[in-house]
């Protein structure tokens, strides 16, 4: 003979145990899985901004050379006083980047001579050429600047 089922039984509790179990789980690797690529994405462009920086300093000394140690070249020539610019490109790790190098350079007179002062401002990025509008979610561009007197 059977033996009845005393009310006071329950089954299928832990059923509804791991079904919530599961669900937990599942939101905590979607979480995870969000700070990782948000992580990642940060980590690229801190690099793609460290390299357009770089870029943008080498223009900077480049025009400063120009200037300072090659006073017969295009560029400086230009500039003094006037404005020039121009557009440099890069190789090896830097060939995606490229700097923009304008120079503004003004005669001054301090006390009985002649000075002149120049302002050095270089864009680097990661365009063609920089300062650029553009709504690339990778463009990056850094500026520097400097000034001169000789």
């Amino acid at each position: 003979m059977k033996q009845p089922r005393s009310p006071g039984r329950q089954h299928g509790f832990l059923i509804i145990a791991a079904v919530f179990l599961l669900v937990v789980l599942a939101g905590l690797v979607a979480y995870l899985m969000t700070v990782s690529t948000t992580s990642q994405a940060a980590s690229a462009a801190d690099f793609n901004s460290a390299r357009a920086y770089q870029a943008a300093r080498a223009g900077a000394e480049w025009g400063a050379y120009q200037i300072l140690r090659n006073p017969g070249g295009a560029f400086s020539t230009n500039c003094s006083p006037g404005n020039s610019t121009s557009i440099l490109t890069f190789a090896s790790t830097l060939s995606a980047y490229t700097a923009t190098v304008t120079c503004t350079g003004v005669s001054l007179t301090e006390g009985a001579s002649a000075v002149l002062s120049y302002r050095v401002v270089s864009n680097g990025c990661n365009q063609p050429s920089c300062p650029t509008v553009t709504t690339s979610a990778t463009y990056v561009e850094r500026e520097v600047s400097l000034s001169l007197t000789k």
